[in-house]
């Protein structure tokens, strides 16, 4: 089962996790989330530790 999570009044399915390589420090202990709107099925990519409703989304394109 899918994690929900609501963000900016939209509910998202976190549908993928993975952990960004140790480049430089910035990167480090982060993960790519690629979440998916239920309303609309649309894709997002959010970048972080972990995902919360404070989370900055970024559309996919295609």
């Amino acid at each position: 089962m899918y994690r929900t999570v609501h963000i900016d009044g939209h509910r998202y399915q976190v549908i993928g996790r993975i952990r960004l390589s140790a480049v430089s420090r910035a990167c480090y202990g982060k993960y790519r989330f690629t979440l998916r709107r239920t309303t609309d099925g649309t894709l997002w990519t959010a970048y972080d530790h972990r995902v919360t409703g404070a989370s900055e989304l970024l559309r996919n394109s295609g």
